[in-house]
């Protein structure tokens, strides 16, 4: 195999080299969401039942928006109808808008100003990290919840999630699954619903059951107070304040528990522009934690190598785009620089040839493992068929939005300033 090798020209070993590195990267990726696959399924059942509370405490539900007008009256009166003692509920919206968000916002203010308070910030310093550790200032309860502008929780989201709180002093945070409102809207929005579903199903219960860190969604999650004020509050040095802030709990041995059972549903971008944006924004977030927390993810005593590993393999998510776009600028030099013939005889005597061919199939395997997974688990195990076209389209989205994460992930990795772009909501909900 050495020898075959060596009786490739110069050009031939450096392109065959980088391909296959390449491939042994991307496939480490594939290796790792079979590996979540797998905790997933094996741990499905780990949810722990809530203690019995005598007397439910105070919380504060923050609400930050920023130009919502089309959901901003929406979430104010679904939270207003949670079902929790008038006297232990409060609602603080944190807007930052400069349309007449504004003007709904108070005028719910205006009609209950015992239970909602409005702040009403002239300039966006900090962005989503600044409205809520502006609105945690102010919070006397030692529970918040928190919701983005497009959710609409349960009613009974409150009383249900509260209990767990109670389980351990050391719990910093319950989270929610994730789901959706507007799933039949369009192509964009059923293919992004399964991934939603994936990342929950499969990514977040994965790491749960594994006790590994993970990422709080950025709404839908109820927080004890002390524990965000223990790392500083909300920070706005990354796009993705959510999982800077899960991360930085969790290395200093705060817990979380996550309860794939209770979904809390928000609406999904409609079009592969709104997307494509919004994945842009959450690539630069994540290379940003990346850089921020590698160090003190490697050097941390609380974690095994385990956890090490699969906390920076979660910062690390969008690399795997600009490593794909590496792929594909070397494609066109691969099948140039190499006969057909070469891939029928040759290429399988090079020791790299069989090495590349194993991750190939890992890679082209585990989204469909990932996905199926999925499927099953929420067609109440059965294989719903009719889901599968699906999977293209997380595909088709995934190649649609290579580009624009790959240039966001550098961004955030070499701390290249870019104008963060919000995801407007328009207030669909599937009929």
């Amino acid at each position: 195999m050495f020898n075959v090798f060596l009786q490739l020209t110069t050009a031939q070993q450096i392109i065959l080299t980088l391909m296959t590195i390449v491939t042994i990267l991307l496939g480490v990726y594939a290796i790792n969401w079979s590996l979540l696959t797998y905790l997933s399924i094996k741990g499905r059942n780990k949810s722990p039942e809530p203690p019995q509370i005598k007397e439910l405490p105070e919380v504060t539900i923050h609400i930050p928006l920023f130009n919502e007008r089309n959901v901003a009256e929406r979430i104010i009166e679904s939270c207003m109808k949670i079902d929790y003692p008038s006297d232990k509920m409060k609602i603080i919206v944190i807007d930052d808008s400069t349309d007449e968000t504004t003007a709904i916002a108070e005028s719910f203010e205006k009609k209950l100003p015992h239970l909602i308070k409005v702040i009403h910030r002239e300039d966006r310093t900090g962005f989503k990290a600044g409205a809520l550790q502006t609105a945690l200032d102010i919070t006397h309860s030692d529970f918040v919840m928190i919701f983005d502008a497009d959710f609409v929780p349960q009613k009974d989201i409150l009383r249900k999630l509260v209990p767990y709180m109670y389980l351990d002093e050391k719990i910093a945070f319950v989270q929610t699954r994730s789901s959706y409102l507007n799933k039949y809207q369009t192509w964009v929005t059923r293919s992004t619903a399964l991934a939603i579903d994936g990342y929950g199903i499969i990514d977040l219960r994965g790491r749960y059951s594994a006790n590994l860190l993970a990422h709080f969604s950025g709404t839908g999650g109820l927080f004890r107070c002390s524990a965000i004020r223990s790392v500083g509050g909300w920070s706005s040095e990354t796009l993705a304040e959510d999982l800077d802030l899960s991360i930085q709990m969790q290395l200093k041995g705060w817990k979380y528990i996550f309860l794939p059972k209770i979904t809390c549903p928000g609406e999904i971008p409609a079009t592969f522009e709104l997307l494509r944006k919004q994945q842009a924004r959450w690539a630069k977030g994540f290379a940003q934690c990346f850089k921020k927390h590698y160090r003190s993810i490697i050097k941390s005593p609380l974690l095994s190598i385990f956890q090490k590993f699969e906390a920076l393999m979660l910062l690390a998510t969008y690399f795997v785009a600009p490593v794909s776009v590496l792929s594909l600028i070397l494609m066109p030099f691969y099948f140039l620089i190499f006969p057909i013939s070469f891939f029928f005889h040759d290429y399988w005597l090079t020791i790299l040839g069989p090495i590349a061919s194993i991750f190939l199939t890992i890679i082209y395997i585990s989204p469909l493992l990932l996905y199926g997974t999925t499927i099953f688990e929420l067609s109440e195990k059965r294989i719903d068929y009719n889901e599968i076209p699906r999977i293209v389209g997380i595909a088709a989205l995934g190649a649609g939005t290579l580009l624009a994460t790959s240039k966001a992930t550098l961004e955030g990795f070499l701390n290249i300033d870019s104008q963060f772009e919000s995801t407007p909501k328009y207030g669909t909900i599937d009929g």
